[in-house]
């Protein structure tokens, strides 16, 4: 019997557990006949991973609606990997000044149609019953000819809001690292996040976080006496920069102050992981990433253990390093040594 004569629901099963990475490997497989597409497509849909030229092919074609409703029938898993306006050869761009008056007419509008299109999805992303994993990653804007200018912020605010109003998640990552967010002209809404993280703790099991500005408020669910199915978080405070064909690091800042409070920073969000895993019935993994200047690595605390570790550059979050030596006052010195750099510097 050839899976084409198999019952419909066992089909479905057989497609659902082949997986969404089959399909995504070449989508020639979804098209062996009409029939498996129909299987084939919902199963491609469950983990639905788009870059911002996907996501607007998605909403562009003529049936969009269908789109997003199989989407929204599907969907159990969202990954977006964001990485700014890329159509650099664009007739538009076409020679010098590549940040002159062209740029200046092209580049908001852009933005403003992807926080569109982003919302749109999220929306939809609201009504998908199976929905449980949403992970976003944003990289700087990178082209040849902008190398030495500053970043481009290009996420908006609401767009965050949107997918962060989303209740049924389980897993939350996001690694903001690329862009800060940006208000829209005139909006009374402020950049300040951390508080709709913490108030999705309640139904999360893991979390991860890299953002340019964050604040203990990320680890304080809204109900203190609440116990937190959570079995893993890893805060990030070691953010990359490129300066020119150099990538260089930097450290996260304190939401609503400026750069010279990091050491608060770090003080606040060590001290409520702290606090997080007393609420946390089975904590597995609990962990906050930073650099240390003066040994040029990145460093992981084990919340769970008290022990430092020094971290390759390369090293996945979760990864297990060698032992640091151990002092608060070294950490602290360390701090203060990048606070000095930074004002050196400007």
């Amino acid at each position: 019997m050839s899976l084409l004569q198999l019952p419909a629901e066992i089909l479905s099963q057989v497609l659902d557990y082949v997986g969404s990475s089959y399909f995504r490997e070449d989508l020639g497989h979804l098209t062996i006949c009409k029939l498996w597409f129909c299987h084939a497509r919902n199963a491609y849909l469950k983990d639905l991973r788009l870059c911002q030229n996907d996501l607007q092919r998605l909403l562009a074609s003529g049936h969009v609606e269908d789109n997003l409703r199989l989407v929204k029938d599907n969907l159990e898993s969202l990954h977006l990997d964001l990485r700014g306006f890329e159509d650099w050869d664009s007739p538009t761009f076409e020679g010098p000044p590549w940040n002159g008056a062209r740029a200046t007419a092209v580049l908001p509008t852009w933005t403003t149609m992807l926080n569109n299109d982003l919302t749109q999805l999220a929306n939809t992303a609201r009504e998908a019953r199976k929905l449980r994993e949403l992970r976003i990653r944003t990289l700087s804007e990178n082209h040849p000819a902008l190398l030495f200018c500053p970043r481009r912020n290009y996420l908006s605010t609401s767009t965050m809001r949107s997918f962060l109003s989303l209740e049924s998640l389980t897993v939350l990552e996001l690694d903001l690292c690329g862009t800060e967010l940006i208000s829209e002209e005139d909006a009374t809404d402020s950049t300040h996040i951390c508080p709709l993280i913490g108030a999705l703790l309640t139904s999360l099991q893991c979390l991860r976080l890299r953002m340019r500005r964050i604040c203990a408020d990320a680890l304080r669910p809204l109900n203190q006496d609440s116990v937190l199915r959570l079995s893993e978080v890893i805060i990030n405070l070691r953010l990359y920069e490129h300066e020119g064909p150099i990538m260089t690091h930097s450290l996260a800042s304190l939401c609503g102050t400026a750069d010279a409070s990091i050491v608060q920073l770090h003080a606040d969000i060590e001290h409520e992981a702290i606090f997080l895993v007393f609420r946390m019935i089975s904590p597995k993994t609990v962990r906050v990433l930073s650099h240390r200047v003066s040994h040029g690595q990145m460093t992981s605390l084990d919340v769970l253990t008290g022990r430092r570790m020094m971290l390759a550059d390369d090293a996945a979050w979760d990864d297990d390093g060698e032992p640091a030596e151990d002092d608060a006052e070294s950490q602290e010195s360390d701090i203060e040594d990048y606070i000095s750099t930074a004002s050196d510097e400007v």
